[in-house]
C-alpha cells in the first residue's frame, strides 16, 4: 500500500489526476473503473484541465465503466451517475460514447442488468484500474459493510449512515428523494483490478480511513478489503490522515 499524502482535498484530487493522465499516457487502451462521489469528481475535474492544457494523451480508445448507480433514476436524471460522469468527463474529453458504460438504474430486470455487466468486464479483459472514494461507513464503491470479498456486481440496499451522507442536498435534496437501493460493482470485480486507486478527504472520512488502514481487515470495513491488493494507492489530505498513527504517516508520501 502506499499513502500519498497532500495538504487539501485539492491537491489530493491533483496528484490522483496526475496519475490517471500518466498512465492514460503510458496506455492508451486503458480499462478504467471510475466512481462517481465528490472526492472522485475532483480527480475528474483536474484530468480534463490536463487533458485540454497540456495534452499527450488521449481517451479516445480508453473504456471507462461506472462503479455503482442508484436504482430508479434514468440517465438524463441530474443526479445520476451517467449523467454526473457525462457532465465532469465523459463530455469533456474525446472518450467515444459507446466506450462508456455504466449500469441502468432504470433497467426492468436489475438482475440481469448486474449479470450482464459483469459478462461485459469480463469480454474486455477486465480492469487496469478502478478509482475509488471512501464512504463514511469504510464503503467502497457501494458496497456498504458486510459486504463479501467474493461479491460481484448487484443490488445492495443503502445503510442509513450512507442515506444520511448522500442526502445532505449536494446530489439529493432529503431522505425521502434519496434512493434506498444501488447497483453496485462487487468487491471481487474490484480487487481483480490491476491497480486500485482511492481517495479520502476531510475530517469526515478520517475515522474510516483510520479504521481501514489500522483497524481489523474484514468485510466490516469493506475498505480494509483492498489492503489485499498487490497495488493500492491511497490519496489523502492531512483531515482525513488526522486519526492516523505517527507509524502510519512516517510512510506516507508528501
Amino acid at each position: 500500500m502506499r499513502l500519498i499524502l497532500s495538504n487539501t482535498r485539492e491537491d489530493a484530487g491533483e496528484r490522483l489526476a496526475d496519475v490517471l493522465a500518466s498512465s492514460i499516457g503510458k496506455n492508451p487502451h486503458l480499462k478504467l473503473g471510475l466512481s462517481a462521489g465528490r472526492t472522485s469528481i475532483l480527480c475528474y475535474t483536474g484530468l480534463v484541465q490536463r487533458f485540454h492544457e497540456r495534452g499527450g494523451f488521449s481517451f479516445r480508445h480508453v473504456t471507462a465503466f461506472g462503479t455503482d448507480e442508484y436504482v430508479g433514476l434514468t440517465p438524463n436524471d441530474h443526479r445520476s451517475t451517467r449523467y454526473l460522469m457525462n457532465f465532469h468527463l465523459f463530455r469533456q474529453v474525446d472518450i467515444p460514447r459507446e466506450q462508456t458504460f455504466v449500469p441502468r438504474g432504470d433497467a426492468k430486470d436489475l438482475e440481469a442488468e448486474c449479470k450482464a455487466w459483469d459478462l461485459l468486464i469480463e469480454a474486455r479483459g477486465g480492469l487496469d484500474a478502478v478509482v475509488l472514494g471512501l464512504g463514511h461507513n469504510g464503503h467502497v464503491g457501494l458496497n456498504e459493510p458486510g459486504s463479501s470479498p467474493k461479491s460481484r456486481m448487484r443490488v445492495a440496499t443503502l445503510t442509513p449512515s450512507t442515506l444520511a451522507a448522500l442526502s445532505d442536498g449536494s446530489r439529493f435534496k432529503n431522505l425521502e428523494s434519496t434512493p434506498q437501493t444501488a447497483i453496485t460493482m462487487g468487491m471481487a470485480t474490484i480487487l481483480e483490478a490491476r491497480e486500485v486507486l482511492l481517495i479520502a478527504t476531510g475530517l469526515g472520512k478520517a475515522d474510516a480511513l483510520h479504521k481501514m488502514v489500522e483497524g481489523r481487515s474484514g468485510p466490516s470495513v469493506p475498505a480494509s478489503l483492498l489492503l489485499n491488493h498487490p497495488k493500492l494507492t491511497i490519496f489523502a489530505d492531512r483531515d482525513a490522515a488526522s486519526r492516523l498513527d505517527d507509524a502510519s504517516l512516517a510512510k506516507a508520501e508528501k
